[in-house]
């Protein structure tokens, strides 16, 4: 029941960034709910549950905003190798300073790429308005929404999960 609920709302997210998210802009960016919701799901759900929810969000986007699929998943397909190069002890930050540091970077790449996709398909090249337009607000606004959507579950109680995914065999015993 609890991986319907997680499914239906990553479907929601998805659906939503495309008919809600464009009618509250911050400048040119609008809030991305895609990267919201993967991250809460990185870092609550664990990385199994991340693995499958990366491409079916990814998808469900983008077949929802008529763009390339393969653009779509390669935006927020970083997002899990950085969360996990993040929490195994490489870079010294606390939990909640490590799933800002992922959301930001994997916002900012997803941002890019999806404005790289626009420019091949024709969008004038605009580097100034990309920049102060789209990237920075873009930013700001992934900082806010996360910190949002973490630290009331985080006061809920409910915990982070590890993204270690524990060994296991193959084959026989």
């Amino acid at each position: 029941m609890k991986a319907l609920l997680v499914g239906a709302a990553l479907l929601l997210a998805a659906l939503g960034q495309t008919a809600v998210a464009p009618l509250f802009p911050l400048s040119a960016a609008v809030p991305d709910l895609c990267l919201v919701a993967l991250v809460l799901v990185v870092v609550f759900g664990g990385p199994r549950e991340a693995m499958v929810a990366v491409p079916v969000v990814a998808l469900t986007f983008a077949f929802a905003s008529n763009r390339s699929p393969a653009l779509a998943l390669l935006a927020y397909l970083p997002l899990l190798p950085l969360a996990y190069y993040l929490e195994d002890g490489r870079v010294p930050l606390n939990r909640f300073a490590q799933t800002l540091v992922a959301a930001v970077a994997t916002g900012a790449w997803a941002r890019l790429a999806l404005a790289l996709g626009a420019m091949a398909d024709g969008a004038a090249p605009q580097p100034g308005i990309l920049v102060a337009g789209i990237l920075v607000p873009g930013l700001m606004l992934d900082l806010l929404m996360v910190t949002m959507a973490y630290l009331p579950l985080r006061a809920l109680g409910v915990e982070p999960r590890a993204l270690e995914i524990p060994r296991s065999r193959y084959g026989w015993s």
